[in-house]
């Protein structure tokens, strides 16, 4: 897993958030919006940007996403490297009430990629969400969803096994509900989460089989967060996570009671201001503990942090950085320190060419075994916006990692084709 995908998973929570709680009925007079400025990717463009699809109340927005890439290191290996080109087949619908009150929402996507000479390797993601927000009153909203996916885990993912026949199916199912009270300066929140997690065992180049049982595990996360506005663009915040990860009990398999508990407590900020920087920055204390005595409890700094920069109206600086604890799906192991940063710039060469490049850093250092991996990462692209029927994506990623178990780097380039009705 790399922190690229770490901080999208974040991004895409953070939305979904925003989405569900910050439309409610004093959005213009509220301390807490952080909307004066617009990001290059986010700025209207009505002469490219597609049509929605008015379904009554609701707007649809379908799209099909066709590409063409190469990659060097399909096995994520250190020798005898394999690489091969593949075809992208992508459709996603999104849709959204248009209500002046409460709202609902759902996607739909369906990612499947082909590799022309290893079709073992092909793989297709599902997945799936409803959310939605009941304005209870000025004051008071709840809201949440549901999710489901069907997916395959990369082969660069820190859980990869080098003799591994097939890369890892699994599934997931999630829940989460929450309530957010505001009343001028004082915001208060709260929300739960259920995840559940189903790992596929897998095949091995020796013909025998990998269980993964030992990955399979419930997860509840309670959360609140309380923030003061000292002005209109800047507020402060206290915060406190709980979770308890309930993993299978422990079998011939899996010798080991995984199960655990989890305690983050922050302070931070979030803020928008004069200097054209806007931000969500919060430190603090994590603390883990593990059931079992032969896994090491963990305690340490957490970090979470998410800014941009607008330097100009044609260019945005996006950063986040990060420490936590992941599960990296192993054996051996229960817990790996993840510490990361990310820093991406967006830039509107035309109304209609937007160009993007980032780098990123992320280290994984395991609990309870003599690993450490340091993880680089490149990313450059663009965008050329046709007409709102049809876009032209290409990008290219390298992902370097160093290790003492598992070194590799992989190039891997695509372009496509985006359509929309």
């Amino acid at each position: 897993m790399t922190f690229r995908a770490l901080t999208a998973s974040a991004a895409i929570a953070i939305a979904v958030s925003g989405t569900l709680s910050s439309a409610s009925a004093q959005e213009e007079d509220s301390f807490f919006v952080r909307n004066k400025y617009v990001a290059v990717t986010e700025r209207p463009q009505p002469e490219f940007d597609p049509v929605t699809v008015r379904l009554g109340t609701f707007e649809a927005k379908p799209e099909l996403g066709l590409g063409a890439g190469f990659a060097s290191n399909l096995f994520a290996v250190d020798e005898n490297e394999t690489d091969d080109t593949f075809f992208s087949v992508a459709p996603k619908v999104e849709v959204n009430s248009t209500w002046g009150r409460h709202a609902l929402g759902a996607e739909a996507v369906v990612d499947h990629l082909e590799y022309t000479d290893t079709s073992d390797e092909s793989r297709t993601n599902l997945i799936g969400r409803v959310f939605g927000r009941l304005d209870v009153s000025q004051n008071v909203n709840v809201f949440g969803g549901v999710r489901g996916a069907d997916l395959v885990e990369p082969r660069s993912n820190i859980a990869s096994l080098a003799n591994a026949a097939d890369p890892v199916d699994y599934s997931e199912v999630g829940a989460d509900v929450g309530v957010e009270y505001t009343a001028a300066r004082l915001r208060l929140r709260g929300r739960v989460e259920l995840q559940e997690l189903d790992y596929d065992d897998v095949s091995l180049t020796n013909g025998l089989i990998q269980d993964q049982d030992f990955r399979d595990r419930e997860d509840t996360t309670i959360e609140a967060r309380v923030s003061y506005a000292i002005e209109r663009d800047w507020a402060v915040f206290g915060e406190v996570q709980q979770i308890e990860s309930d993993y299978d009990p422990a079998n011939m398999f899996n010798a080991f009671n995984r199960d655990s508990s989890g305690t983050i407590v922050r302070a931070g900020t979030d803020f928008e201001l004069q200097s054209l920087i806007r931000g969500d920055i919060a430190v603090g204390f994590l603390s883990y503990d593990y059931d079992d005595a032969a896994f090491e409890d963990v305690d340490g700094l957490s970090v979470e942090a998410n800014a941009q920069w607008f330097v100009t109206q044609l260019t945005t600086i996006t950063g986040s950085a990060e420490r936590s604890v992941v599960d990296p799906g192993l054996q051996a192991t229960n817990s790996a320190v993840l510490t990361g940063v990310a820093i991406r710039a967006d830039h509107e060469l035309r109304r209609n060419i937007l160009l993007y490049g980032g780098v990123d850093f992320s280290q994984f250092d395991f609990e309870n075994v003599n690993r450490t991996d340091d993880r680089y990462g490149l990313e450059v692209g663009g965008t050329w916006k046709l007409n709102r029927n049809v876009w032209v994506d290409a990008s290219y990623r390298l992902l370097d990692q160093s290790s003492n178990v598992q070194e590799f780097t992989d190039n891997r380039l695509m372009i496509g084709l985006k359509f929309f009705p």
